[in-house]
């Protein structure tokens, strides 16, 4: 359980600590800020471009609610399976390209105890497949009893509507996260069901949704929505669906393990990490936030985290200088 001291942040933390935790953060990343970058670019140029004329045109000939069932289903399903698909390769390769990206040296649980892992295994697959079967019972649901969106090609959005309305959609779903992740860190509700996603010591990808069903659906599903509801119609099929991607995309690159320079979702500032996230997991201590430490900083929660890496990071500086020397 967290036992942090969760005091307001002083003013000197939010000013001169979080501009030099910022210029670090992007320091670190070196080369790897372009190619973020361009893969940023990319999510929003050629991807939309795919939706809408060979996704999306294809489902014209179906009712409305059809089209919007199917698209948040397959993205549902196809965004967790084909992200730990291309995280299972990476894992397997344990590549020096890959494996110097890793938060924390320590065994993975596959390599540090292979029986207990294939029990655990099967266990995590169990409790993923459902979870994802739950999600999209709700993806059903919501098509059923909630007003549609727009999901005609006439209307298809500009870049410009896509970008801010997945901005507010991160800030909202941000903010539900922090809080619904806390509240789940108080005592009772610990034990009774977050527990089970703290199992795993080393975060990794499998463990995203690893979650109790009580939890996916008030931490993890609802919140990613809350953002759509409040636009409701100004938001256009297409966007949810590239915001969902990018949620989903984010939680495994958050609970695999490694600290890629050329991530996307670490690219805007004030961002929360995958080794923030893993620090979580390994400390059971603050970093409640999803996308940003906007909360965690605001509410101190993120005390023990900085002092950590401002040790860490000090200590290689250290040791870079004294081989230059």
């Amino acid at each position: 359980m967290d036992s942090s001291n969760d005091s307001s942040v002083s003013s000197e933390d939010t000013n001169d600590g979080i501009i030099e935790r910022e210029e670090g953060r992007y320091q670190r990343k070196g080369y790897g800020l372009i190619f973020a970058m361009l893969f940023t670019l990319f999510g929003f140029t050629v991807f939309p471009q795919i939706i809408q004329y060979q996704y999306l045109s294809w489902l014209q000939v179906l009712q409305p609610q059809y089209i919007q069932m199917i698209m948040l289903i397959s993205t549902h399903l196809l965004g967790f399976s084909l992200g730990n698909l291309g995280m299972y390769f990476i894992y397997k390769a344990k590549s020096p390209f890959f494996e110097r990206y890793r938060t924390r040296q320590n065994p993975w649980p596959w390599d540090e105890n292979p029986e207990q892992w294939r029990k655990k295994r099967r266990e995590v697959w169990k409790s993923t497949s459902i979870n994802m079967c739950l999600g999209v019972l709700m993806c059903i649901l919501d098509t059923l009893l909630s007003p549609l969106i727009r999901n005609d090609i006439d209307s298809f959005p500009t870049i410009f509507e896509m970008i801010w309305q997945i901005v507010f959609s991160m800030l909202i779903e941000d903010t539900c996260f922090y809080w619904t992740h806390r509240t789940l860190h108080s005592p009772k509700l610990y034990s009774i069901i977050h527990k089970k996603h703290h199992e795993f010591y080393t975060s990794v990808s499998y463990a995203a949704i690893y979650t109790h069903p009580i939890e996916y659906m008030f931490g993890n599903v609802i919140p990613v929505f809350i953002g759509q509801k409040i636009l409701g119609n100004k938001m256009h099929i297409a966007t949810l669906q590239l915001w969902l991607l990018f949620r989903i995309g984010e939680t495994i690159d958050g609970h695999s393990g490694y600290e890629f320079s050329w991530s996307p979702y670490r690219l805007l500032p004030f961002s929360s990490s995958a080794e923030s996230h893993n620090y979580h997991h390994s400390h059971n201590v603050g970093n409640y936030g999803s996308f940003f430490v906007f909360w965690d900083t605001i509410m101190g929660s993120n005390k023990s985290y900085n002092s950590f890496i401002a040790e860490k990071y000090g200590k290689i500086k250290k040791i870079k200088s004294k081989k230059k020397e």
